[in-house]
């Protein structure tokens, strides 16, 4: 073999080796879905947004939460159980593949159901980034929402995880008036015509008084008139 083609396996080898190094921790294969490779990032990523949006936890808590064995028993913790998250994320995988290549499912109405659930959880996920650090949960908040709830958290011990309960739900309820007051501010920002809207409400409401206006008619025909 001569110089060249030694030189040019050396290359070869050398990037292998490169290439083969700089494969970062985190890269590897998690879970397989027919062609569809996830990593143990990407899954890790999912984890933690899902406990993001669904139960308003961040990645500290998530973890301190997780390495509590009671939270398997749990109606909605249970899923920060890492396995249990896999089930449920690898069902919900299989279901979404099953619903976009079922003929008997209306793929109109999917798609509708798709970008609904694109405009709900992008813009919730865009209000709490965007609102999150204006919101402060307070000790005095926490006290106040157990006494307007004491009847509800009646025999439940008040440990670290009815607290960090008790104060998500207090931040959600505060999310939810800022995220209001927020929208109205921005409904200046971005044109908005609804006037296609109006006409189609006041035909709607006109055709509805028609018919409300004939079946009265029809009411007040004295008996002897129909015979």
């Amino acid at each position: 073999m001569n110089k060249s083609k030694w030189a040019l396996l050396l290359i070869a080898g050398i990037a292998l080796s490169f290439i083969s190094t700089c494969k970062k921790e985190g890269d590897e294969t998690a879970v397989k879905i027919d062609n569809e490779k996830i990593s143990i990032n990407q899954f890790n990523n999912y984890y933690y947004m899902f406990a993001r949006m669904m139960l308003n936890m961040d990645k500290k808590d998530v973890d301190k939460m997780a390495a509590n064995p009671d939270i398997e028993n749990h109606p909605t913790l249970n899923l920060l159980n890492k396995n249990k998250f896999m089930d449920f994320f690898v069902s919900r995988k299989l279901l979404y593949i099953k619903a976009t290549e079922d003929d008997s499912i209306n793929q109109d109405e999917l798609n509708t159901i798709a970008e609904l659930a694109k405009l709900q959880f992008v813009s919730s996920y865009y209000l709490s980034q965007k609102l999150k650090d204006d919101i402060k949960v307070t000790d005095k908040d926490v006290n106040e929402f157990y006494a307007n709830n004491r009847d509800k958290l009646k025999g439940v011990p008040m440990n670290d995880e009815a607290i960090n309960w008790m104060k998500q739900q207090i931040f959600m309820e505060k999310l939810e008036v800022k995220s209001n007051q927020f929208i109205l501010e921005i409904l200046g920002e971005i044109k908005v015509n609804r006037e296609g809207f109006k006409k189609y409400m006041a035909d709607m409401e006109k055709r509805q008084a028609a018919k409300d206006e004939s079946a009265n008619d029809k009411k007040e025909i004295p008996a002897e008139e129909k015979k």
